[in-house]
């Protein structure tokens, strides 16, 4: 089997130089027999492209590449180019907006229907524990320090806070001597 790959091989290869042979016949051999008939000692022209021959001097003039016929001198600076105008386009500035306005002091305290101010209101510093009772009668438990309080819905607790409502998480305080609008939230401690 491996006699049989070889020779495949060696018989493609036999092929591939005979066509190739056959093509330089083709493309050189008129140009060899112009040589031979023509001109003795020249060499075949096999294109029509010429290369150019390159020198330090001109044939006709007797100048050098770098002296005046290109009037450019590679050692030295030229003029700096000219700068392209930049394409973008000039930002807008940002909008000045008008100073804040200053805020109006308020005085802390709350204002009373006919414009008296009352100071503000104490801060409640009972801890809410949770309630009591029925839902129609609610009884909120406090604790003021190691003391327990339990208060029903609109009592009075040291005699300062009034309990206004009671729920499962908060309780609402009203304040003795404010309108019932002023109002504290406590939330159940945990």
């Amino acid at each position: 089997m491996a006699n049989e790959a070889n020779a495949r091989k060696v018989g493609l290869l036999v092929l591939l130089l005979a066509v190739l042979a056959g093509v330089v016949v083709l493309r050189v051999r008129p140009a060899l027999l112009e040589g031979v008939r023509g001109g003795g000692g020249a060499l075949p022209v096999t294109g029509t492209y010429h290369v150019p021959v390159l020198a330090w001097r001109d044939e006709g003039g007797g100048t050098t590449a770098g002296e005046g016929g290109t009037g450019r001198n590679i050692f030295t600076f030229g003029p700096p180019p000219t700068p392209t105008p930049d394409p973008r386009p000039t930002p807008t500035p940002a909008p000045t907006l008008p100073p804040r306005p200053q805020p109006t002091p308020t005085f802390a305290g709350v204002v009373l229907p006919d414009g008296k101010r009352l100071p503000p209101p104490p801060r409640f510093t009972l801890s809410y524990l949770g309630w009591l009772g029925p839902d129609r009668l609610p009884v909120g438990v406090f604790r003021d320090g190691e003391e327990v309080v339990a208060v029903p819905r609109g009592e009075v607790i040291a005699k300062v806070f009034i309990l206004r409502a009671v729920g499962p998480t908060d309780a609402t305080i009203g304040f003795v001597g404010y309108p019932e609008t002023v109002l504290a939230k406590v939330q159940i401690s945990r």
